[in-house]
């Protein structure tokens, strides 16, 4: 099981060396890649049918279900997303107003360029893929479902065949809009944006799982509850932001955190055993990667330095919190289309093979990506924002990418 633990035995994470922010980064990287291992595994399967079958059922589960299963790292990334979006918006705040003109604006341009440059590609490498396309998410390849992106509505509607995992950022843009608002509103009112926030989105998400199992079991309830749902976790990585001061000095938080390895087990044995709802599963999961968040803070005993790294383990961790956005939005359509050559040129002998293939593919165009593409782009958003006003703070880079949903056959109770 992947964590972030690793690296603490590695001595790369220990306390006193890394803060919370650079931990964060890490993660944002290794989850990045993560999600292309486990898409990888989609779209080899996809290349090799018959390759399942052929695997020991207990072989096979543990792939599908823990490996191949990105939608645990979604729930991470929403949760470090609103961490840090908690950062930038107290940074926007410290003169007392909350300027949510220029907010709007430092979300749009950290989402948006890269975005489209993304979705051109997949449009192109659709375009080359012709017949020999995996047979990996097949929805999409129509005009309508291309406006939908283009809106970022695909969430709503349907997304545009191998740019499937772009779905979240419909999520991402909902949840900055609203916060956005809460926090202008909760300010004249006197309220904790955090607090009403989360109060909020947990509330609607309960009312509306309850009219779904109650007999309701429709789209027009279940994408709203899901939205608001995967909210709830996202504003859970707000209030660690807004109460970071109180869980440094807390022993209780920097002993109940150690065990978020654990919880994050005990959710891939929920889903592994098949007997439980996936929004079970989505819940322990927020628990796991909001603990996480909790440890990094409590044991965060350089968080006020501000001078920046200079030495290679600088290097590497700039380059993980760099790739790991494009590796998100990008991998799809170049894995895909990548499989479509093996495919073609019958490079196809063994499924294993084809999962490395992709998986290494998909990771190192990501980390190219970060430098060609994501480096130039945040050197002129702070350019860009810093004439507007004032420049975005070091949380900006904690845009938490996010996989795409399972495939049907892995989710259960649905």
């Amino acid at each position: 099981m992947p964590s972030t633990t690793g690296f603490v035995k590695a001595g790369l994470v220990h306390r006193g060396c890394l803060t919370s922010v650079e931990k964060i980064d890490i993660c944002r990287g290794v989850f990045a890649f993560l999600v292309v291992v486990a898409h990888a595994l989609d779209i080899a399967w996809a290349i090799h049918p018959d390759a399942p079958a052929r695997l020991p059922e207990w072989q096979h589960h543990l792939l599908l279900y823990v490996v191949g299963a990105g939608i645990y790292w979604v729930i991470g990334f929403f949760v470090i997303s609103g961490y840090c979006i908690q950062l930038s918006v107290e940074r926007q705040t410290e003169d007392g107003e909350f300027p949510l003109g220029h907010y709007l604006t430092a979300r749009l341009t950290r989402i948006l360029p890269l975005y489209y440059a993304a979705l051109l590609t997949a449009v192109a490498c659709e375009w080359l893929m012709g017949p020999a396309r995996p047979l990996c998410w097949p929805h999409g390849l129509n005009a309508g479902t291309l406006a939908a992106q283009l809106l970022v509505i695909q969430n709503l509607t349907q997304t545009y065949g191998s740019f499937a995992p772009s779905w979240s950022i419909t999520n991402e843009m909902f949840y900055y809009l609203m916060y956005g608002g809460i926090v202008a509103l909760g300010r004249k009112g006197g309220l904790r944006p955090a607090v009403w926030g989360a109060v909020l989105f947990g509330t609607l998400a309960l009312v509306l799982d309850v009219v779904y199992f109650a007999g309701w079991r429709s789209g027009v309830v279940r994408s709203p509850g899901l939205l608001f749902g995967l909210g709830f976790i996202w504003f859970q990585g707000v209030l660690v932001a807004e109460y970071r001061e109180t869980l440094r000095g807390s022993w209780i938080a920097a002993a109940g955190s150690r065990f978020w390895p654990l919880v994050l087990a005990l959710a891939m044995v929920l889903w592994l055993s098949r007997r439980v709802h996936l929004q079970v599963v989505y819940l322990v999961l927020g628990a796991a990667f909001t603990l996480m968040l909790i440890r990094f803070v409590a044991a965060d005993a350089s968080a006020r330095a501000t001078a920046p790294r200079r030495d290679r383990q600088a290097a590497w961790i700039r380059m993980l919190g760099l790739s790991s956005y494009p590796t998100y939005l990008f991998h799809g359509p170049i894995v895909m289309l990548v499989g479509s050559i093996l495919t073609r040129f019958g490079l196809t002998s063994d499924w294993r093979i084809t999962w490395l293939v992709l998986a290494s593919i998909g990771i190192s165009s990501g980390i190219t990506l970060g430098y060609l593409a994501e480096a130039p782009l945040m050197a002129w958003r702070a350019i860009f924002l810093k004439r507007l006003g004032g420049a975005p703070s070091r949380s900006d880079r904690c845009l938490a990418p996010t996989a795409a949903p399972p495939s049907p056959t892995a989710v259960l109770g649905t």
